[in-house]
């Protein structure tokens, strides 16, 4: 498989390319396997490219990215075994985040915010923020315990492997919940495609593509700290003496794994990748130090993008369209 490139025109493009969501009517495809002999259940299918899981209450809210033609994204509730596309939301998603009775939803440069669900739409909807002109978009959405949201900026291809001046670029960023005071966190990450936050630790955890230059360098997980430059395009981690003076991720993952989704059940990491370690793709474990990774779940029928964590259940998503749900133990 090729380095997966999930700047938005190369995620359309593999969308077409590697699998197409399964229609209403089709035969599902097999689910996944648990390393631990856990069922692994499908609570639907349909959901085209899921992103990101949003929980509240009873409610499993899943974003998508959507077809190379724009239609057909959007967010999705899973319930009674459906996936039923929300009316309101964008149609193309990368992220969403659940906050005080709010969707908030990332796509493209903007950031959205849904409220006053009634159990089967959003009443309200407002734009709380709309990157400069050349910012390249928002990825993943997380709120951190300093209740502000964060997220990934999105890369630009154009400038891959170079310099890249556009706002905010190659970073972690933060904002308020109304959408204002918008602040870089951590630098000189690639592509920071998804994160998530640890209870105890006030910094997210990124995952974060790497390039095809020669040598191959590895993909990243990072614990994103205030002010720390990971050194991206100097440092790829392929040689450790273009990174001295550089932060560290915490972990490395061979090329072509392609971390993707990304969520917490205590101490424990779930991580979705993209192309896995040499089995296909496939969900690991670690800790948060990035060690004792391990294989999750494996067998996907397809590239496994989405990674979501609610009580002690894992569910995924991968590029079939379908959903799944595992306990973690």
């Amino acid at each position: 498989m090729h380095k997966a490139r999930f700047h938005h025109a190369a995620l359309a493009a593999l969308i077409t390319s590697l699998a197409l969501p399964i229609g209403a009517g089709a035969q599902a495809p097999p689910p996944p396997t648990a390393a631990h002999g856990q069922a692994v259940k499908t609570l639907a299918q349909g959901v085209p490219t899921p992103t990101e899981f949003a929980f509240s209450k009873r409610n499993v809210f899943v974003g998508a990215f959507g077809p190379e033609d724009g239609s057909g994204g959007g967010i999705y509730r899973i319930r009674k075994g459906k996936a039923k596309r929300i009316k309101g939301p964008p149609k193309t998603v990368s992220g969403i985040a659940w906050r005080s009775g709010k969707l908030f939803v990332a796509s493209g440069p903007k950031i959205v915010r849904m409220s006053r669900w009634n159990g089967r739409r959003f009443l309200r909807k407002k734009t709380i923020y709309t990157g400069p002109q050349g910012f390249n978009g928002f990825t993943g959405l997380a709120f951190g315990p300093d209740k502000r949201l964060y997220s990934g900026v999105a890369l630009n291809d154009q400038t891959d492997q170079g310099p890249d001046t556009g706002p905010f670029a190659r970073s972690v960023v933060s904002m308020t919940a109304r959408g204002k005071d918008i602040k870089t966190v951590a630098t000189g990450l690639r592509q920071p495609w998804q994160l998530t936050f640890v209870q105890g630790n006030p910094n997210p955890f990124v995952s974060s593509l790497a390039d095809e230059r020669e040598p191959t360098p590895p993909d990243w997980i990072v614990n994103a700290k205030p002010g720390d430059n990971y050194g991206y395009p100097t440092c790829t981690q392929a040689s450790k003496n273009d990174c001295k003076g550089f932060a560290k991720p915490i972990a490395l993952l061979a090329n072509h794994a392609s971390p993707m989704g990304i969520s917490p059940i205590g101490q424990t990491l779930y991580v979705a990748l993209f192309g896995g370690r040499g089995k296909g793709p496939e969900v690991v474990s670690m800790n948060t130090a990035g060690k004792q990774i391990k294989t999750f779940l494996s067998g996907y029928a397809a590239p496994v993008l989405a990674v979501g964590t609610r009580n002690g259940n894992v569910y995924t998503g991968d590029l079939t369209g379908a959903v799944y749900r595992v306990k973690a133990g």
